[in-house]
């Protein structure tokens, strides 16, 4: 894999990301007390977060797997599994519980029974809250796209296109140069998704990723693409949304901006060479 050269950014360059971030502390803000944010919020608290194991047992029965819960959490928000509905098995703990010589209650071992959970798609009821994602297309970013593809491959990165992402994503980076698109979403959107898992490729690489907190690495990786996208006139409608719901706040920001700061100047550096900027902001 390509590795990027550290970058120097000068300080017009720094004094612009700085305004930049400062702009998306403002917008993140403001996403983060929105009602629609709020409602998705308590919404999504209401489903148990699953282990690992777990997690890759659901995705061997049911690939196609977006939100998945037990059967009564399913009621107690307003949806009824469908007659007939195939459960897909996880391990569920089954603690074994037994008196202390002191009289207390303890557990004394743990084993695990299977249990049965249900994909979003076989149940019927109340919508879930959803979040509005707004959509970036148009010719001019279907011809960045290409052309970002383009440099970010020169570059040593692997790009490829599918229809469907676990967890229905819209971009995965590995960490070892490759990179993985929803292939039916906008251009522009898929521009920013670009930059985003180009970001996490170069400051968050695979022997590294343990260093960070998920928080930290989409905080960092979002705010670099944010950036980048700035330079490159393309609208990131969705960021502080998507910063919110990782609880970013101004202070989150402020603590990653040197990091920030130099990711931005070390993608610019694979891409301005590459690209009349001119032209592109121009298009």
């Amino acid at each position: 894999m390509t590795t990027t050269p550290r970058a120097n950014p000068t300080a017009d360059t720094l004094a612009t990301i700085d305004q930049w971030m400062q702009r998306l502390a403002d917008e993140t803000d403001q996403a983060a007390h929105s009602a629609d944010l709020t409602r998705y919020l308590q919404t999504v608290s209401r489903f148990y977060s699953y282990s690992a194991h777990n997690c890759m047992l659901i995705a061997v029965q049911r690939p196609t797997a977006r939100r998945v819960a037990g059967y009564r959490a399913w009621q107690a928000l307003g949806r009824q599994v469908t007659k007939g509905a195939k459960g897909i098995a996880i391990l569920c703990p089954a603690p074994i519980r037994a008196k202390t010589d002191a009289g207390d209650d303890a557990v004394i071992a743990l084993r695990f029974r299977t249990g049965y959970v249900f994909d979003v798609a076989d149940t019927d009821g109340a919508d879930l809250p959803a979040l509005t994602v707004h959509a970036v297309a148009g010719e001019r970013y279907e011809t960045l796209l290409h052309r970002l593809i383009e440099i970010a491959e020169c570059r040593g990165l692997r790009v490829s296109f599918k229809e469907r992402l676990l967890w229905d994503a819209n971009g995965v980076s590995y960490g070892d140069g490759r990179i993985e698109l929803k292939a039916t979403n906008p251009a522009g959107n898929l521009c920013k998704t670009l930059i985003h898992e180009w970001a996490h490729e170069r400051v968050h690489r695979a022997e590294d990723r343990h260093t960070f907190t998920t928080q930290q690495a989409e905080c960092q990786a979002e705010s670099i693409a944010y950036c980048v996208c700035q330079t490159l006139a393309i609208p990131t409608p969705n960021t502080p949304t998507y910063l919110a719901l990782y609880k970013v706040s101004r202070a989150t920001l402020a603590a990653n901006l040197d990091a920030i700061r130099a990711g931005v100047a070390a993608l610019m550096q694979e891409i301005a060479p590459a690209l009349d900027l001119d032209s592109v902001r121009a298009a």
